[in-house]
């Protein structure tokens, strides 16, 4: 009985159940120019014996005629392709029409790849159904005869065989198989396989090839007998050894005469048009013309003349002024993230001076608290995580969070943009950090800061996970990081081909991707475990050494225990293995295996290679000779794991710095395919825009240590006059305080984007921002500061009618909290919140129903901005309320409203302990005055006084909860104790339902 939907019935042939139909078809079967595959049907039901007996009579009957291009695979493509990719100007300048415009390819690369059909782009387009479009597309059968040409017929490998093989042909598998260890950093055997000049060189051995003799060369003739890649060394450098169409494709090259690469073009025709130029975000940003609007005594600033310039234009004006305890409030959660607290709304309440309100936003911009509250934004840009997010590890990163501690201390300090910017993408360019004669904080904090292009997941210190192509995926999360967050643009679509609909090309993305090169080599990687400068603050190394130093010693006394018990067993093992051998060579071995393999001389290293299966005892051995062992080495190594849990690590800083020394090339990869190399590359910024600010200028800081590539990409995108970076940061500023961006795309300023909804607006607070030497807190304080700001969200029919989307504010949108916000203000208002800042995160844990929480202290729960971050444990109250996954950023934050949000404030143990611990507060600064305690939850929780009929409704409440209470609680214990933990109890359900409701949740 045959299962298969679909399967292999031999080399010459294969089987499909349709409709209930065994259809057997035969590759030989080819008796006319234009047939398709013969079928043999037989039903489902046919026993195998007679399926067997009918595939041998068709091998035997069928006609032994190849496919030929001429005469069948043509036919196909002439009917289904040739209509785009066979005229004078083909698609793509791809020409389907010869076999050599099928190897030449288009702008993707080559359609076919000899005898491999299934890495041929031409075979993954039909297959997929992705071409030809619409409803043209491929049958069965024809697919299967463009797959059987390409995989054995003799028209085509003949001709690929004829066919000239350069080193752009080999060079992915020197970069991919064997420049790890001769390369930049290694060259065994004094062998650099880089070049071609350094191949010829060669090494200790001699040249490593010689041009037109693939037998002589050394080369092929190691790997050909496996020895290299180091079969014993594939592991630890994480490469694979070159496959049998790689080793084909060496051959040919060499007896080709190893020809070079060929030489590139020098010039070449720009592809961006006057019209791609055009386009406003590649346009310099202009300082417009302040409109004047209606109504002059609405206007606080500019920002209000552009909003009521387009309201009154379409007969809207603002909502009325909200109530001085909501803006407040909203002020508070906008720019530190914490509710005020009861004294702080007393003071501005009572506070009557006209400029009260300018004088609050000034005190919150200035309190440390502003830079942990918006520092989450910049995280959230940067894929902020503290683990590398390999699903089954998940790895910590020990020292991540000093990048964190570098964004909140930039932030308070008001650091200007666009020094912020250079520091994350070039700090190691800035300072010598080789030749420090002081660390202060400041310097771990600029070193620390090129963290920024280290956030991206990066499983690479697993082999599973280190292929070239997993590298280079590094490398592309962190060009989408940075030009998502700074440009706005969507550059990683011009990986595999030209952007579609913006002037990118392919190009211009690996002009962008080489600028990275010299830090995120492939073709010379560093495991991310080791990529860290070793420069700490005396006191913390000091401190760090002190808490270690009893852990490792321990560590250390129970490894050289069970180390001395195994090597006393593993002699054990030995002695009966060699039992029956001569006494000489029993002797001989035994001394072998008690001399270091540092100190064995000529003769003993010769046993050890010749008798090394009898020498090895591994672990498993000792386990089943010694089962008492086997026990006892369980219990050690579980009792070392303990103790390296408590170990501190090492302080470090988690830097992005360059490598030194020259890098390896870059070249662009067709369809983004590190086995199809194009042309190469040298770092640059995209050139569509060439002529509107001034090109990258690379001009090393340190010759020889670092490329300086960076700090010319962070300069170029600092030039007060870059069409984008001061309106992308503008348009995030604005999009977090009014909820939604000038540009609604905040990812995409593209040609795909959203268009401004008030571009001169945009234009006069970009050039504002740099004016005021890229302050931000100089445009927090006129965005905030504005009557816009101040507006209600109370909503009218005219509003709703003529403004329903809110697009030309003319009312303040209500907000829902986002995660951390939440997480802190329900800390806060119960007096949970601990504000130490800084350093290592606090622990995350996961509790028995599978709630994950932070782990608190004495002194209570640090802000989610310390909070550990790890990608596989999110503490389960932000992760409901939308806490982004980070594939590789995040650009902006869904907001769903859903029924598991509501369940965990409702259930989750978090928020219920709170509540109940703010009950016993308040219970404790007001005993027996239930009027006081209810007018305190009001201020600490809605930042409000009660109205005059809540009070009476929650002292029913409050009743009926006491009275529930009070029969739950054990009814042998009548004392005072038990009604004082029914009215505890009764209050603290109070506080539970009123941090449950939308008035705690949103920010009106």
């Amino acid at each position: 009985m045959l299962h298969n939907s679909i399967g292999d019935a031999g080399r010459d042939g294969w089987y499909r159940l349709e409709k209930g139909i065994l259809v057997v078809y035969w590759r030989r079967a080819m008796v006319r120019p234009t047939a398709r595959l013969t079928p043999c049907v037989l039903w489902k039901n046919t026993p195998l014996a007679a399926f067997m007996a009918v595939a041998a009579a068709a091998t035997t009957a069928s006609a032994v005629e190849a496919p030929r291009f001429e005469s069948h695979v043509l036919p196909v493509l002439e009917r289904h392709c040739v209509v785009c990719h066979g005229a004078d100007s083909p698609q793509a300048g791809l020409d389907l029409r010869s076999h050599e415009g099928l190897l030449k390819g288009g702008q993707s690369g080559p359609a076919i790849v000899a005898r491999t059909s299934e890495s041929s782009l031409l075979m993954a387009k039909i297959v997929s159904g992705a071409m030809p479009p619409g409803d043209d597309r491929l049958d069965s059968g024809e697919i299967e005869l463009i797959r059987q040409w390409i995989d054995e017929q003799v028209d085509l490998s003949a001709r690929v065989r004829a066919a000239v093989v350069t080193e752009r042909d080999v060079l992915p598998i020197f970069q991919m198989r064997c420049v790890t260890c001769h390369g930049k950093r290694r060259q065994e055997a004094g062998l650099d396989l880089r070049t071609r000049e350094s191949r010829l060189k060669g090494g200790k051995s001699g040249s490593a090839l010689v041009p037109g003799k693939p037998d002589q060369s050394l080369l092929l003739k190691r790997v050909d007998a496996g020895e290299m890649p180091p079969p014993h060394l594939l592991m630890e450098f994480n490469v694979r050894p070159p496959n049998t169409a790689e080793v084909s494709l060496l051959r040919q090259w060499i007896a080709g005469g190893a020809l070079a690469t060929p030489e590139e073009p020098t010039t070449r025709t720009s592809s961006v048009s006057s019209d791609d130029r055009s386009f406003w975000a590649f346009q310099s940003p202009t300082r417009p013309a302040i409109p004047r609007a209606a109504e002059p005594s609405l206007v606080r600033n500019p920002v209000d003349s552009y909003l009521l310039t387009r309201l009154e234009a379409e007969g809207l004006s603002y909502a009325p002024q909200a109530t001085p305890a909501r803006l407040l409030r909203r002020t508070y959660l906008d720019l530190i993230g914490l509710p005020p607290t009861t004294a702080e709304l007393a003071a501005f309440l009572e506070d009557d001076r006209p400029d009260a309100y300018e004088r609050l936003v000034d005190r919150l911009l200035d309190s440390n608290r502003y830079g942990e509250r918006w520092a989450q934004v910049w995280l959230d840009l940067a894929g902020y995580a503290d683990s590398e997010g390999l699903i089954d590890e998940d790895r910590i990163r020990p020292n991540a969070w000093r990048y964190r501690d570098y964004v909140i201390r930039a932030l308070n300090s008001d650091t200007p943009y666009d020094r912020f910017l250079t520091e994350q993408i070039a700090g190691d360019e800035l300072y010598d950090h080789g030749n420090l004669d002081r660390i202060t904080q400041q310097t771990i904090d600029h070193l620390a800061a090129t963290g920024f292009l280290r956030m991206a997941s990066d499983p690479t210190y697993s082999f599973a996970n280190a292929s070239l192509g997993e590298k280079l995926t590094v490398v592309s999360d962190e060009v989408e990081v940075l030009s998502s967050t700074v440009l706005a643009l969507t550059v990683g679509c011009a990986k595999c081909h030209d952007h579609k609909y913006d002037p990118i090309s392919q190009r211009d993305y690996y002009r962008l991707s080489a600028i990275f090169h010299t830090a995120y080599d492939p073709y010379d990687w560093v495991d991310p475990t080791e990529r860290f400068l070793d420069i700490a603050l005396e006191d913390e190394r000091s401190r760090a050494e002190t808490h270690n130093a009893p852990i490792e010693a321990k560590i250390k006394r129970l490894e050289s225990t069970l180390g001395e018990k195994a090597r006393s067993l593993r002699l054990k093992v030995i002695e009966v293995r060699v039992a029956d051998f001569p006494e000489g060579l029993r002797r001989d071995l035994l001394m072998v295996f008690r001399t270091p393999a540092e100190e064995r001389d000529e003769i003993q290293k010769y046993l050890a290679g010749k008798f090394g299966t009898v020498l090895e005892v591994s672990d498993a051995d000792l386990s089943e000779a010694y089962p008492d062992y086997a026990e006892e080495a369980k219990k050690t190594g579980e009792s070392i794991a303990e103790l390296k849990k408590a170990l501190r690590p090492k302080p470090q800083i988690r830097a992005l710095y360059d490598m030194g020394g020259e890098p390896s090339a870059v070249y662009l990869l067709r369809r983004g395919d590190p086995q199809f190399v194009g042309e190469r590359v040298f770092p640059q910024a995209p050139e569509v825009f060439d002529g509107v600010v001034e090109p990258m200028q690379i001009i090393s800081p340190r010759p020889g240590e670092t490329s300086g590539n960076r700090l010319a990409l962070a300069r170029w995108l600092s030039q007060p006059n870059h069409p984008l970076t001061s309106r992308v940061m503008v348009n995030r500023l604005w999009m977090h305080h009014f909820g939604r961006g000038l540009v609604p795309t905040p990812a995409n300023f593209g040609t795909t984007g959203a268009r401004p909804s008030h571009p001169n607006l945009l234009d006069w607070l970009a050039v504002e921002f740099v004016s005021s030497g890229w302050s931000l807190k100089h445009l927090h304080r006129l965005m905030m500061t504005s009557q816009a700001y101040r507006q209600s969200s109370r909503i009218s029919e005219i509003t709703l009618q003529k403004d329903p989307e809110n697009k030309l504010l003319s009312r303040m949108p209500l907000r829902r909290m986002s995660a951390e916000v939440l997480y802190d203000s329900v800390l806060h208002a119960t007096g949970r919140l601990d504000l130490k800042p800084y350093g290592p995160p606090a622990e995350v844990e996961v509790l028995d129903s599978g709630e994950a929480v932070a782990k608190g202290s004495r002194e209570g729960w640090r802000r989610a901005v310390y909070t550990l971050r790890r990608r596989s444990t999110p503490v389960t109250l932000m992760d409901a309320y939308d806490l982004p996954q980070l594939s590789p950023n995040c650009t902006e934050r869904s907001r769903s409203t859903v029924a598991t949000q509501a369940l965990q404030l409702m259930n989750g143990s978090t928020v219920r302990s709170h509540a109940q611990y703010l009950a016993g507060r308040l219970m404790d600064e007001h005993p027996d005055d239930r009027t006081r305690q209810i007018e305190e939850l009001y201020l600490r929780l809605y930042s409000r006084p009660p109205t005059s009929e809540e009070p009476a409704a929650v002292e029913r409440n409050l009743a009926a909860l006491q009275e529930h209470w009070g029969t739950q609680l054990d009814e042998r214990n009548d004392s005072p104790p038990r009604a004082f933990t029914a009215r505890w109890r009764a209050l603290g359900s109070v506080a539970h339902a009123m941090l449950n409701s939308n008035e705690f949740v949103y920010i009106d």
